[in-house]
């Protein structure tokens, strides 16, 4: 059955090694191609919804990385996703439509700003667009296709958060920047160049917000400091490495770097401590655009999207230690985040930075997901295929396993389907060893079409365990 499955990847990842070839010359950072070298089973195919999204790209020192991602951006992939791609040049150096020639001019805009205005410009682009929805990333790194989907397919007008797709280890500073004030704060920081989408309104209101409170130029110029922090609620993170281009001089780096991202982010907190939990003037009263004063609790599910197919893999099981998060007053964030990084041992984070949830659906088997401290009763591993469902005629839920994790499907677990609603296999798994002690297990759909599937724990198993690969034939 690997070997079946090594042959898709191989295919899925040549169109792949292709598709970035064309955007990228024999330059093109290794990683990239190793990344991209073996992907999921499914070839991506796009949805038949409407291009409503625009992609909004800053230019500043990386112009060859932008080239690629523009080109990425305008294939055949995403047409049915992103309508028009925004190209904001901070540079000096004015570019046009004709530096771009594998992308229709119809869907190339392109702004040669006479200043330099830094993060703002992201927010301006989207504010201005004429989709509802915005994509936003960093000329840094490249995103496959079918993860630029997933944020579109998955985010909606009722979304509470924008979505952004963070590496590991700013995932986990994020959730160590989780805070909670009573009555009325509850936040998070998060980045936007890894990958985020938004909706238009939600880049008015921010920008309404910041007119609102008279910030400066230079306060405006680092919006990204602010835009998470000040949302007021919890924000919806999936891991996502991404395939990193390297290249030009990158702007945050350093001491200098990081105690320039300390400083906003902490004004953001006070900034939000005056509006919703004001105990020493001056206050901020009023009708306060963007900030959320709508009660929020804390979700505690991870979320990886798929390579090579058009999903998202969830899970609730437990995959940090607890961590306090509330506090007195949101200007304590970075100084509660130092507190809980000094709690922690390596061995308490080590396994969410080197197996994170998105290798198991990273159609790579040299790489693991490891759950560090086993499964509670009720614990959930979920595929969800995003509102497509599945034909199900001979389809097969599939894990690419170690020892571990064999023992925990087999004697712990229950799989389900979803259709209309939940319904559980009838078939138990079986298993079938294969080489460097993996085992690959798996199970049998029901007759009726499929929009998801789910590992349902039974029972508490306290041992660490590891998934190399989840997929669905």
């Amino acid at each position: 059955m690997w070997i079946t499955r090594l042959f898709f990847i191989v295919l899925w990842g040549t169109f792949t090694a292709l598709l970035i070839k064309k955007i990228s010359p024999d330059d093109c950072p290794s990683s990239s191609a190793s990344h991209t070298s073996q992907c999921s089973l499914r070839t991506f195919s796009p949805s038949k919804q409407v291009a409503d999204t625009t992609a909004v790209i800053l230019n500043w020192s990386r112009f060859p990385n932008v080239v690629r991602i523009v080109s990425l951006l305008c294939s055949s992939k995403l047409e049915n996703t992103i309508a028009t791609i925004h190209v904001w040049n901070n540079s000096p150096n004015k570019i046009s439509k004709e530096d771009f020639a594998t992308c229709p001019a119809d869907r190339l805009k392109i702004t040669n700003s006479p200043l330099n205005l830094y993060f703002q410009a992201r927010f301006l682009a989207c504010a201005e667009a004429a989709t509802p929805f915005c994509f936003i990333q960093d000329d840094d790194y490249l995103i496959l296709p079918e993860i630029i989907q997933a944020l579109r397919t998955r985010f909606s007008n009722e979304s509470t958060s924008a979505i952004y797709l963070l590496p590991p280890h700013e995932a986990l500073s994020s959730a160590f920047k989780r805070i909670r004030v009573q009555p009325k704060i509850h936040t998070s920081f998060a980045w936007l160049g890894h990958g985020a989408i938004m909706r238009r309104t939600q880049a008015q209101d921010f920008l309404a917000l910041m007119k609102h409170l008279n910030v400066s130029n230079d306060v405006m110029k680092m919006a990204d400091n602010y835009y998470a922090l000040m949302a007021n609620v919890f924000p919806e993170v999936w891991v996502d490495q991404g395939i990193e281009l390297g290249g030009g001089e990158a702007f945050t780096q350093g001491v200098e770097g990081a105690e320039r991202n300390n400083k906003h982010i902490t004004q953001a907190a006070k900034y939000l401590d005056r509006i919703m939990n004001c105990l020493h003037p001056p206050c901020i009263h009023g009708d306060v655009p963007f900030v959320s004063s709508e009660d929020q609790f804390l979700s505690l599910i991870h979320r990886a999207p798929c390579v090579g197919q058009l999903c998202l893999l969830e899970t609730t099981i437990q995959l940090l230690p607890f961590t306090q998060y509330d506090l007195e007053s949101a200007d304590q964030i970075l100084e509660n985040e130092n507190l809980i990084r000094d709690s922690f041992t390596s061995s308490h984070t080590a396994d969410y930075l080197r197996h994170p949830l998105s290798h198991a659906v990273d159609g790579k088997k040299e790489t693991k997901f490891c759950i560090p401290k086993g499964v509670r009763n009720g614990d959930t591993i979920t595929l969800d295929f995003l509102g497509v469902k599945a034909k199900t005629e001979h389809r097969k839920i599939n894990f690419l396993v170690d020892h571990e994790a064999r023992s925990l499907l087999i004697a712990a677990a229950n799989l389900q389907f979803c259709g209309n609603g939940w319904v559980g296999s009838s078939q138990p798994f079986t298993c079938v060893s294969i080489e460097n002690d993996m085992h690959e297990c798996s199970s049998s759909s029901p007759s009726f079409d499929i929009s998801a599937v789910q590992i349902l724990f039974v029972r508490d198993v306290e041992r660490r365990a590891c998934f190399q690969e989840i997929w669905v034939v």
